[in-house]
C-alpha cells in the first residue's frame, strides 16, 4: 500500500544589511523578539545565509557587535563560533565563547549576550527533538538542560560531527530531508546527540521507580500500530499514545519483550520494506538504492548498506540487480 506523505519543504535564502533597524527586524523574524543595546554603528554588518527543513534551522552569520536581551525560547539554539568572541548568560549559567567553541542555549530561560564582530553557524532544532530522545532513553518525559557546554571534549566531537553530517545534508542541493522520514531521522539525531552532549537532567535525575509491566497486548497495540504506519513519520510518543502507555512504559517493555526499542523495531520494519520495494523494482524506472533508502528514511547510507548486509546478507545493490 502506498502512503501520500507531505514532503518538507527545503528553503534558501541569503542576505545582508548595514542597517541596524533592518538587522534587527530580521533577527526578529528568525529567532523571536530581542532587546537590541547598540555600540558605535559606523561600518555596522549583519549578513548571512539560512536553510530551514521545517521546524529545523541553519545559519551562517556575520554579525558587527552588540548586546541583546532575549525572552525565552522555545527551541533549542546551538552556536558554533567561527570569528570573534560571545559571551552569554542563560538564566545562571555564564559562558564565554571563542573560535571553535560549541554551545547550547537552553529552551525556557531568560537570555543575554553580547558580542564583539561574531561569525557563527546557528542550528535551531525544536525542543520535542530531546524530549523524544530522553522518553527513548527511559529516562523520562521531558528534558532540561542545565549547562551550555559539553561535558567532555570527546562529547564536544560528536556533537561536531553529527551537527555537521545534518548540517551537510540540510545543504546538499535537492536535499533529502525533504523526504518527512528523513526529516524526523534528522531530529531524532540530533536530539539524542544533544542530550549525550550537553548537561541535561536526564544526567542528574534521581532514580526513578519502574513504570510498571507493559501486558502483552499492549505491546501487540505497538507492534501493529508501528507495521500499519512504518511509511509515516512516526515517534516513540505517537506509539506509545497508539497503545495508551507512556513512552517510557513502553520503551521497557519493548526491551524486555523483544530485546529492541520500539524505534529500533520500527527501523527494523522499515529495513524490511526497503528490501521489499529493491526486489520489486523494475531495472528500467530508475529506482536506486539511494531513491530507496531516502524514501524509508535512511538519512545515514553508509549505516544503511551496513544494516541491510547484517540483516539480509547482501548489499542493497545486489537485491535491486536479482
Amino acid at each position: 500500500m502506498s502512503v501520500d506523505v507531505e514532503r518538507v519543504p527545503v528553503l534558501r535564502s541569503e542576505f545582508g544589511t548595514s542597517d541596524p533597524d533592518a538587522a534587527e527586524v530580521m533577527s526578529a523574524e528568525m529567532y523571536g523578539a530581542f532587546k537590541p543595546r547598540y555600540g558605535p554603528t559606523d561600518g555596522f554588518t549583519f549578513d548571512g545565509r539560512r536553510t530551514t527543513a521545517g521546524s529545523m534551522s541553519l545559519d551562517h552569520l556575520v554579525h558587527s557587535s552588540m548586546s541583546i536581551d532575549v525572552a525565552p525560547l522555545d527551541y533549542l539554539m546551538f552556536v558554533f563560533v567561527t570569528g570573534g568572541t560571545l559571551n552569554v548568560t542563560a538564566g545562571d549559567l555564564e559562558t564565554r565563547l571563542r573560535i571553535g567553541d560549541t554551545a547550547v542555549l537552553p529552551a525556557g530561560v531568560p537570555l543575554s549576550m553580547s558580542w564583539e564582530r561574531l561569525g557563527k553557524e546557528v542550528m535551531s532544532v525544536p525542543l520535542r527533538a530531546a524530549e523524544q530522545a530522553a522518553a527513548e532513553t527511559g529516562a523520562g518525559d521531558g528534558v532540561s538542560f542545565v549547562g551550555t557546554t559539553p561535558v567532555s571534549a570527546a562529547m564536544d566531537r560528536f556533537w561536531r560531527s553529527t551537527a555537521g553530517f545534518v548540517a551537510h545534508q540540510l545543504e546538499t542541493p535537492d536535499s533529502p530531508l525533504s523526504e518527512p522520514l528523513v526529516y524526523v531521522q534528522a531530529l531524532n539525531l540530533l536530539g539524542a546527540a544533544a542530550v549525550k552532549t550537553f548537561p541535561n537532567t536526564t544526567m542528574t535525575a534521581d532514580y526513578q521507580p519502574g513504570p510498571g509491566t507493559v501486558t502483552p497486548a499492549v505491546l501487540r497495540r505497538a507492534v501493529e500500530f508501528i507495521d500499519g504506519n512504518a511509511a509515516l513519520p512516526l515517534t516513540l510518543t505517537d506509539i506509545a499514545r497508539s497503545a495508551s502507555v507512556t513512552p517510557r512504559a513502553l520503551h521497557d517493555g519493548f526491551l524486555r519483550q523483544y530485546g529492541m526499542s520500539p524505534l529500533d523495531y520500527l527501523h527494523r520494519v522499515r529495513l524490511e520494506r526497503a528490501r521489499r520495494d529493491l526486489q520489486a523494482a523494475d531495472s528500467r524506472s530508475g529506482v536506486t538504492v539511494a531513491s530507496v533508502a531516502t524514501r524509508w528514511g535512511f538519512l545515514n547510507r553508509g549505516k544503511f548498506f551496513a544494516s541491510y548486509y547484517e540483516r539480509f546478507g547482501q548489499h542493497p545493490a545486489s537485491t535491486l540487480r536479482t
